[in-house]
């Protein structure tokens, strides 16, 4: 559904001509931020927190180690049983997230919604979908969940889906049997296939499948357990999205996976807040190469920094050339034997 929040003239104005991003470098302290989550609150009606990912860092993603400090951020709202999660993500860790939303909805009971305002994507994606609403500004984006496997040790290195994994095999079968190739030119590369990499392809999109729906079906979409079946199909296995970094819009939300979305209206005032709170967000992070997450709520801010050094590996020395030995003397002849006549 459309928000129907009044659009004031400070909202108009804001809209109209002025950056925010350019607007907050100075002042931008916690103050001034807390003071931001506090007039969102208002308008709500419920207590809102703020996890927000630093794009510019090479480990942004959601992760076990986040759990201490959105524990410290759930426990400032404790009094609350009704809350809402202002996230803005590229995703990570699915088991990660899955407890972080655990966490949610054990302190807020009577409701758990969650606001978007730029990007929620993969694990990201998946808290979302365990809410009873999520609320997109008209630029927000969702994401598929279809599980990625890191081939590289690298911090942010590269990531292949698991579902090409399976597509590489399913691939060759079919030219071999229905194309008729010649399976002897598919043995260099049947080679290269692990078995043990193809069972935990698949179990990690069964798993993204099997968390999509059980959360589906207990809140935002517990009374069409049929269409929360078909959204978790579709977001987890690579089929409907084929890309990762798919854009899935309001519109596609709402019109296609039938989530229960709200648009915030990118006139009203309530639009405006979010945008210069997340705004001065990214604008805190970018104050320390190390900032790789912030915490917010009204009265807690919590900074998660991560150091990334790559140590090179020492080069190891070549083998020793053995030294090459004396030729041997050429045999004479034996002094046991009788000079030739």
């Amino acid at each position: 559904m459309q928000s129907q929040s009044q659009v004031t003239p400070r909202a108009a104005a804001l809209n109209a001509s002025a950056p925010i991003f350019r607007g907050v470098i100075s002042p931008n302290d916690a103050p001034v931020r807390q003071a931001l989550i506090k007039r969102i609150q208002g308008k709500l009606d419920t207590k809102l927190v703020v996890y927000t990912a630093n794009p510019n860092h090479s480990v942004p993603g959601i992760m076990i180690h986040d759990v201490p400090l959105f524990e410290d951020l759930l426990r400032s709202v404790a009094q609350s049983t009704k809350g809402c999660l202002m996230i803005n993500s590229p995703g990570g860790d699915a088991n990660a997230a899955e407890k972080l939303l655990m966490m949610c909805r054990q302190r807020f009971t009577d409701e758990f919604d969650v606001i978007v305002p730029d990007y929620a994507k993969s694990a990201a994606t998946m808290i979302a979908l365990g809410s009873d609403k999520i609320m997109m500004g008209y630029l927000a984006e969702l994401g598929p969940i279809d599980p990625q496997l890191q081939t590289s040790p690298i911090p942010g290195g590269e990531v292949i889906p698991a579902r090409s994994f399976i597509d590489g095999l399913d691939m060759i079968r079919k030219k071999v049997k229905v194309d008729g190739d010649p399976v002897q030119i598919y043995v260099p590369m049947l080679a290269q296939i692990r078995p043990e990499v193809l069972a935990i392809c698949q179990r990690a999109i069964d798993d993204a499948r099997t968390f999509a729906e059980k959360w589906l079906k207990n809140c935002m979409l517990r009374e069409d357990h049929k269409q929360a079946e078909a959204v978790a199909e579709m977001l987890s296995t690579g089929a409907a999205y084929k890309s990762h970094g798919k854009v899935i819009d309001f519109s596609e939300a709402q019109n296609v996976l039938k989530l229960n979305v709200e648009k915030i209206d990118e006139k009203s005032d309530l639009w405006s807040d979010i945008w210069e709170l997340y705004c001065r967000s990214l604008h805190q992070l970018q104050q320390s190469p190390a900032a790789a997450k912030l915490f917010e709520s009204e009265s807690v801010s919590l900074t998660m920094s991560i150091q990334v050094q790559l140590v090179q590996a020492p080069r190891q020395a070549p083998p020793p050339v053995p030294a090459a030995r004396p030729a041997a003397p050429a045999p004479g002849p034996s002094a046991a034997m009788p000079p030739p006549e």
